[in-house]
């Protein structure tokens, strides 16, 4: 696994040297100095990203100058150098970031060039919770190297992209949910054995005796006629309850049978044809390409299926839960950034398959805050904390 990524540089990184030929476009933002830089920059940036799925950042470099190539008219970067210094220049730009609007941005700081004569910085900036905007109110996106206001269809869009990204969230918020009973069956063997023992083969038994009683008194010549009349009726008895009893041996068996690796194999290879088809409808009129996030789905949709029943019911669980979600989608359909987010968050799942953690609440802190309300009050944190203790 890769280590945390760089963000200084004694020299000019090789991705800076990069961005500083290939030059100033929608991408890529050029400023000679921090004081350049504002709320409204970095939200038009933030935007920028979040209306492509297909990008993932934009970059801003402070201390950077414009150069035009007079032949050409090709703007390329050249560093200048920051006149108020880096320790400032950094502290501006994290302040400017943290005012835009509803939420931060995500602008992570990369120091370039710290030991040379024109240090400058390279801010990777990345939206959080989109349509982004500044005190004044202006949702604005680049178009080139100008700005303008973004669409009310664009609006729109990112909207629906930012409501299906928490998808992520509230997947790991209930993985711990997904089938409370997974080997439930293979842990309690013994106990289901004797259960059987107890419940159905006894009454067997037991039936058996009644009826070679019943028999036994009809042939008897003392007391026939009584005996034989409180034994059959025993034996009707004993035979209503063992038919009820068959016929609940018969649906537990059927349970069962639900869960054994052959049964759980076809409701797993069913559900990942519903899930390919569902990805199909929702995106094949898509104009940007898809090859690659349609190669990571059918990889996760054609891995082979496992033998061990609880992975199998934890695996059903996972794309039962996509299905949910996506049809809680406007017009029950799933964007594609939803997709990716998706694909993401599976591809992870599959790597280190795992239930999620209990929460567990500061009820110290609350008890403290408010003994009173705590303990009074069924909808309090600790009451409806204890209620998940009892329920358990």
């Amino acid at each position: 696994m890769s280590g945390p990524k760089p963000s200084r540089y004694q020299e000019i990184s090789a991705e800076a040297q990069q961005m500083l030929v290939l030059g100033e476009s929608g991408r890529f933002e050029f400023k000679r100095d921090v004081d350049a830089v504002s709320v409204k920059l970095l939200a038009t940036l933030a935007n920028w990203v979040a209306l492509d799925p297909d990008r993932e950042v934009a970059h801003l470099l402070v201390g950077v100058d414009e150069i035009e190539d007079p032949a050409t008219g090709l703007v390329a970067g050249e560093p200048c150098g920051l006149a108020k210094g880096l320790d400032k220049a950094v502290a501006r730009i994290q302040d400017l970031a943290s005012k835009t609007r509803p939420v931060p941005v995500d602008a992570f700081i990369i120091e370039e060039n710290v030991s040379g004569e024109k240090p400058f910085v390279r801010v990777e900036v990345r939206p959080t919770m989109p349509p982004h905007f500044d005190d004044e109110g202006r949702r604005q996106t680049r178009q080139g190297r100008s700005t303008r206001a973004l669409t009310d269809d664009e609006l729109l869009r990112v909207y629906l992209d930012r409501e299906a990204g928490s998808f992520a969230a509230r997947f790991r918020q209930t993985s711990d949910e997904l089938r409370s009973a997974v080997g439930a069956i293979s842990g309690q063997v013994d106990d289901v054995a004797a259960a059987i023992e107890e419940n159905i083969a006894e009454p067997i038994r037991s039936l058996t005796r009644t009826a070679e009683s019943a028999a036994e008194a009809a042939r008897s010549t003392e007391d026939s006629a009584d005996s034989a009349s409180a034994s059959a009726m025993n034996a009707e008895y004993e035979v209503s309850n063992v038919q009820q009893l068959v016929k609940n041996l018969h649906d537990a068996v059927e349970d069962m049978r639900d869960q054994t690796p052959e049964s759980l194999a076809i409701q797993l290879t069913k559900i990942r044809r519903k899930v390919w088809w569902n990805f199909t409808v929702d995106t094949w009129q898509h104009t940007s390409t898809l090859d690659q996030l349609e190669q990571r789905l059918r990889a996760l949709l054609s891995r082979e299926i496992s033998i061990d029943a609880a992975f199998s019911s934890w695996e059903i669980g996972l794309w039962e839960d996509v299905l949910e979600v996506r049809m809680a989608q406007p017009r029950q359909r799933a964007t594609q950034k939803w997709w990716r987010a998706t694909i993401k968050t599976l591809e992870e799942y599959f790597g280190s398959p795992s239930y999620g953690a209990p929460d567990l609440p500061d009820l110290r802190t609350a008890l403290k805050a408010d003994l009173d309300h705590e303990l009074d009050d069924p909808e309090s944190e600790t009451r409806q904390f204890e209620a998940l203790l009892k329920d358990s």
